[in-house]
């Protein structure tokens, strides 16, 4: 399989909504996002990160399961999915860290840290793409043109500028979408153009399996999905991928979702499986690292020198 580095990626639309209710009654749904899909780490939606900011803390909130009316039985199925990995929780997180890498008989690397501040936007990111190159993007998720975020990108401290500056900007994107979609889908499967679909055939006593199609939205809108929800737990076991570049007959990519955690937040607990396990590979990508911080270290969205840890 392909390196984590150079997968092709995919993109489709995607809203992070922490809903309000305001002096208006109509709901803040905002920020509208886009995905990317990628061979090797499937990709994801891009999560903008919106906050209800004008909002004062006296107004009433609606959480999002509260503004989802399950229609069919894969809405149920999603529905369920939301709430098993705190749908309701992760809106009133404000911080998210992690890490995401890749694990191989060769053993487990790194490739890139990160902490987003879910207010504003702000973004950190940390990779290296050698021994003597740390990166440091010091963007903002809610700023994007042409496949790029806004913001400024260092490398060994020293600002870039220029082409590498807009290379490194595209990295960090393309790096912001794809990672936080691994460790977040089970929390997308409302996304607009999102289209879902029982799966009775595949479905069994121990998984309910719901198929994810995409309107004409996005690069690759021909990618499909297909998750599989525990009837136990309602949490994601696996899933299985067919992106639109693959051949017709390709069989998909098969990957269990194992090592939950549960991670406290003002509203309840979000549960993420920090080990996604390659089925017939020797591989697993890893969403680790994981906390919710109630606020972020000194400088974290200022200070140009790596401070995420070596971990």
């Amino acid at each position: 399989m392909q390196d984590a580095r150079s997968a092709p990626l995919r993109s489709a639309p995607y809203i992070d909504t922490r809903p309000v209710l305001p002096s208006d009654t109509s709901l803040v749904m905002t920020c509208v996002r886009s995905s990317l899909l990628a061979t090797l780490l499937v990709g994801g939606l891009l999560w903008a990160g919106c906050a209800s900011d004008s909002a004062s803390n006296s107004e009433p909130t609606v959480s999002p399961t509260d503004t989802i009316a399950p229609e069919t039985r894969a809405d149920s199925v999603a529905y369920r999915l939301l709430q098993a990995h705190g749908i309701d929780a992760w809106a009133s997180s404000p911080y998210l860290r992690f890490n995401f890498g890749i694990e191989t008989p060769g053993g487990a690397q790194t490739i890139a840290r990160h902490l987003w501040n879910r207010n504003t936007g702000a973004y950190r990111m940390e990779w290296s793409a050698g021994p003597d190159s740390s990166y440091v993007a010091l963007v903002n998720v809610r700023d994007s043109q042409e496949g790029r975020l806004g913001g400024t990108v260092y490398l060994n401290g020293s600002e870039l500028t220029g082409a590498a500056a807009e290379t490194a900007r595209e990295e960090a994107y393309g790096r912001f979408v794809n990672d936080t979609y691994w460790l977040l889908a089970p929390l997308k499967a409302f996304d607009p153009g999102v289209n879902r679909t029982y799966v009775p055939d595949s479905s069994t006593a121990e998984h309910d399996v719901i198929q994810l199609t995409f309107d004409d939205v996005g690069r690759t809108p021909g990618d499909r999905y297909w998750l599989y929800v525990s009837t136990e737990t309602g949490r994601l076991d696996r899933w299985a991928y067919h992106l639109q570049g693959m051949p017709e007959d390709a069989p998909p990519q098969f990957y269990d979702w194992t090592q939950y955690r549960e991670l406290s937040a003002a509203d309840g607990t979000v549960r993420l499986a920090s080990r996604k396990e390659a089925i017939g590979a020797e591989q697993a990508l890893l969403t680790n690292q994981l906390a919710l911080p109630e606020s972020p270290p000194e400088g974290a969205f200022s200070n140009p020198e790596p401070m995420l840890g070596g971990e």
